[in-house]
């Protein structure tokens, strides 16, 4: 995967970076699902073509490769991969996602590889951060690690995360309007995953 980088006018593909991360507005400031990537040197532009469910997508880079990415900080309700039991809102979460995202040119903002390969980081769709939209409309929720030690990750993205979370907790909406939701984190580890 080639990560673009600000080292000159070589490549049609890193015009149109330039160009998105301009309509992105760096004079925006962060407002729950509108901000703007952080670190410009990470950057991957890419369509996305796949979802494999409301934190996991894949994309096409601008060579053509596929990359699978995992949508940094966050936890959408899941599905156990042996019994194919579903949280509440499982397939709704992945709904939402898809109209969001599927089949559009986004940017990520990589933060690097998690422990099962995939690039982890956050998601523009123009000015819209995916991650915190997905948590502001109760389709996913702040992933444990990061509400256990939030000071261990970007301290910006964390407090769009909370703001948005505690957003979508007081208007109940999605997975907080279910009185026995639990977490997918919980979930996974009642399941033996």
């Amino acid at each position: 995967m080639r990560k673009l980088a600000c080292r000159g006018f070589q490549s049609f593909q890193y015009l149109r970076l330039v160009f998105a991360l301009a309509c992105i507005g760096w004079v925006f400031q962060p407002v729950f699902a509108f901000s703007q990537p952080e670190d410009t040197q990470n950057l991957i532009l890419g369509k996305v073509f796949k979802l494999y469910d409301g934190d996991t997508i894949a994309i096409k880079d601008d060579l053509g490769k596929e990359v699978r990415v995992q949508i940094a900080y966050i936890d959408a309700p899941d599905m156990d991969e042996k019994t194919f039991d579903k949280q509440p809102l499982y397939t709704e979460s992945i709904k939402l996602l898809s109209g969001l995202i599927l089949n559009k040119e986004v940017i990520i903002e990589s933060f690097g590889k998690d422990k099962n390969g995939r690039v982890e980081g956050m998601v523009f769709l123009d000015k819209m951060n995916i991650n915190v939209e997905m948590v502001r409309r109760g389709m996913a929720e702040i992933y444990e690690p990061v509400r256990s030690n939030p000071s261990a990750f970007n301290k910006d993205y964390v407090q769009l995360l909370f703001d948005a979370e505690n957003l979508a907790k007081s208007e109940k909406k999605g997975i907080w309007g279910h009185p026995d939701y639990i977490s997918p984190f919980q979930f996974r580890r009642r399941a033996g995953q």
